[in-house]
């Protein structure tokens, strides 16, 4: 496209086809000879700063690298023991769920009669609701493995 179509495409319409070269540099129009109407120039200069203006709105010390003055290796937790202690436990629970739910799932795809079937069904859809999956039969496909329905699933369109 040409580089005159570009601009009035930019002026009109707001949308220009950036083009890069293979070292990243944007080129402007790759038809010209003429070096500045290829590439862009932005001059770079040294900026001087008014220290006390920045000082009287930031501090510009560094605070995040800094060692820690702190000599103890024991640091307090945030959370108490007993806090830990629940949430272990209920880590160890969602774990074991987890497990005997694959472990149902891998025997539900083998050959089983309806009876087994629903009989697995039912299980899967009972752990994922311990889970937190869901909180009963209706929020959960009707077809193996009992994926929990998504958003839109749950709230079709009107």
């Amino acid at each position: 496209m040409d580089f005159r179509q570009q601009i009035a495409n930019f002026t009109n319409y707001g949308t220009y086809n950036y083009r890069f070269d293979d070292i990243g540099n944007e080129i402007l129009n790759p038809n010209s000879i003429i070096f500045q109407q290829v590439y862009l120039g932005l001059p770079l200069g040294n900026i001087i700063y008014n220290n006390n203006r920045i000082l009287s709105f930031y501090d510009p010390t560094f605070t995040e690298f800094v060692p820690s003055t702190i000599t103890s290796s024991v640091t307090p937790s945030v959370f108490s023991q007993e806090a830990i202690d629940q949430i272990n436990a209920i880590t160890y629970q969602n774990v074991q769920l987890q497990g005997q739910l694959e472990s149902l799932i891998a025997s539900s795809t083998e050959d089983s009669s309806s009876a087994d079937v629903q009989s697995i069904k039912n299980t899967i859809i009972n752990l994922r609701s311990q889970l937190g999956q869901g909180s009963f039969e209706g929020d959960f496909q009707e077809v193996y493995p009992y994926l929990p329905l998504s958003i839109e699933e749950q709230n079709p369109p009107i």
